[in-house]
Order: C-alpha cells, then sequence, then structure tokens
C-alpha cells in the first residue's frame, strides 16, 4: 500500500474513534454502505474527492490534515462529541447538546 493510501486509511479510522462514530455512521452521512466505507480504512479503495470533503466536515479537520501526513491533526481535540446511549424515553428525546444539533443540521444539509 502507497503511503498516501496508508496514511489516509489509518487516519479514517482514527478521527473516527476520536470522534466517537461508528462506521454504519460514517457510511450513512457518506451514502455508502459499511462494507464500503470498511474498505476506505483497510485501503482496499480511496474515497473520492466528494466523499472526502464529506469526511473532512464530519471528523472537523481541513482537507490537508485528513490526507497529507505533514499536516496531521491533533486528534484528541479534534471532535467534542460524547458518546452517550440515546433515550428512549420519549419526554426526553428532544434534549440534545449543541453538538448534536449541529451534526442533525450538517446530515440534513448534505442529503439534499
Amino acid at each position: 500500500m502507497s503511503d498516501y493510501k496508508n496514511f489516509l486509511s489509518e487516519n479514517l479510522r482514527k478521527l473516527r474513534l476520536a470522534c466517537g462514530y461508528t462506521q454504519d455512521d460514517v457510511a450513512t452521512v457518506l451514502g455508502l454502505s459499511r462494507p464500503a466505507y470498511t474498505y476506505y480504512e483497510t485501503g482496499k479503495t480511496c474515497p473520492d474527492l466528494e466523499a472526502i470533503t464529506k469526511l473532512a466536515k464530519m471528523f472537523g479537520v481541513t482537507l490537508d490534515q485528513l490526507i497529507i501526513q505533514e499536516e496531521q491533526p491533533l486528534v484528541e481535540h479534534t471532535c467534542d462529541r460524547v458518546r452517550r446511549r440515546p433515550s428512549t424515553d420519549p419526554q426526553t428525546i428532544g434534549e440534545l447538546t449543541n453538538e448534536e444539533k449541529q451534526l442533525i443540521a450538517w446530515l440534513r444539509s448534505v442529503k439534499k
């Protein structure tokens, strides 16, 4: 695997985990199946420019930070998302954090 593909695949995995996303979460945003996204993380395939742009926005990094090793972001500070169990109580479902509201707004804008 080339250095570029190796860095990109490892970086995608690190950023996804740092943000607390599952492969399904990322695949949904990209409009892919989970196995198709998994190929990005294993280096079997590379995302196209549209997918790379969406990934950079989702992970809160620049395109350079996503694809160029010398521009590697500080993974710990990339995402502020906190993993927690979704509420099943209909009375509390509307209690979203600002980050969750921003993610929903971003997801809605991407699907248009």
